[in-house]
This record gives C-alpha cells, sequence and structure tokens, in this order.
C-alpha cells in the first residue's frame, strides 16, 4: 500500500518539493507504554487532562514519565528524522487530538521542542481543520505553504484522516501500515534531497 499523494498538477507535480511533514504523536512520534495516550486519564476519556508534565527518566533517553506515573517512548529514530528534515529545509509540525500543553511539555522532555515548527493540538479528530491551522501559521510566518505541500504522518486509529487529507488536497501517510520506521518519510515523492 502507498502512501496517499494527489494526482499531478501545476502545484503539486511528481517532483514538488514536500515543504511540511506533520506527524501525529501518540502512536506514531512516540508509543503510550501503559495503556493511556498523551492526555488521557482513563482508555476511554471523553476530556483529557490538559495540565500533565512529563520527566525524562535517567537510565533511558527515550521514555519519559507522565506526573501521574504512565510512561511514553519516543520512536528511536525520530530526532535523526527531524535533524534530517531540517538539513533539507522542511518544516516539521506536530499535529496530535490532545491537549497543546502536553504536546509542548513532552516534546520538551524529549529535547525536541525546537525541532518542531508548528504545533496544532485540539481535543477532536477534525485533522483537515487543524493542518488549516497549520498551514496559516506557516503563511503568517511567510512560508508560501498550501495543502499541495504537506503530508501528514499518522497511524489513524479510526481510518478517518486518510480521506480528511484527500478532501482537502494535502498528502496522508498511514504509520504503521503504509510506513513501519520515520526514516522511511524521508523517501516519500516529493521529499526534497538534502542541501548542500
Amino acid at each position: 500500500m502507498r502512501c496517499h499523494r494527489l494526482p499531478a498538477t501545476p502545484r503539486n507535480t511528481p517532483d514538488a518539493r514536500m515543504k511540511l511533514v506533520a506527524f501525529d504523536g501518540d502512536h506514531t512520534l512516540w508509543e503510550p507504554l501503559s495503556g493511556l495516550n498523551l492526555s488521557d486519564r482513563t482508555p476511554t476519556d471523553e476530556e483529557g487532562w490538559p495540565h500533565y508534565e512529563y520527566t525524562p527518566l535517567p537510565d533511558d533517553p527515550f521514555v519519559v514519565r507522565r506526573s501521574d506515573g504512565p510512561l511514553f517512548r519516543l520512536r528511536p529514530e525520530a530526532r535523526e528524522v527531524f535533524e534530517e528534515l531540517k538539513r533539507r529545509g522542511v518544516l516539521i509540525g506536530v499535529l496530535s487530538y490532545n491537549h497543546e500543553g502536553n504536546v509542548r511539555r513532552i516534546l520538551r522532555a524529549f529535547g525536541l521542542l525546537d525541532e518542531v515548527d508548528y504545533i496544532v493540538a485540539e481535543w477532536h479528530t477534525n485533522k483537515d481543520q487543524m493542518l488549516a491551522k497549520m498551514i496559516a501559521l506557516a503563511r503568517n510566518d511567510g512560508h508560501p505553504v498550501g495543502a499541495g505541500d504537506i503530508i501528514l504522518i499518522d497511524d489513524d486509529p479510526w481510518d478517518i484522516y486518510r480521506g480528511q487529507c484527500e478532501r482537502m488536497g494535502a498528502g496522508f501517510c498511514r504509520f504503521g501500515v503504509q510506513i513501519h520506521d520515520l526514516r522511511e518519510v524521508l523517501h516519500l515523492p516529493g521529499m526534497p534531497t538534502p542541501l548542500v
């Protein structure tokens, strides 16, 4: 199964340069090790809690503990992928069905907050709306980014985000199905080569 990219158009040709990669959090950038997602108080939490703190474990640089005990493991290749995307001039976003403060704090605990250009995290499943906000943030910063210039990398547990991306004209790749290692993002169609 291949990642979804749009058919070639003047703005989105097969050699078009990808300008922004947006990564999901839970089950994509990091793995919840204790059965709870980042902002969840219970497995079926309908509101989440926006004020958790996250602390790295001293004996494992890839694992952080939430203030109430649950553990989260960063994918070991995440830092390498972020650094390579930066070298290639690609903007990095984190887009998550979560509370934004928790996303910022876990990225800080993992030592990745400074690598991320944009964070949009909201407590709903409308990731197309979140992507539109991320595009607006990038444009406000002077980056000429449109929907055809971005791709969302997400585990998409409810199988809805691919359709949302398709309708708005953004790319989509399902983590755990279409790719299994974040380094595969570096070889997706439209991904620029390293800047010299």
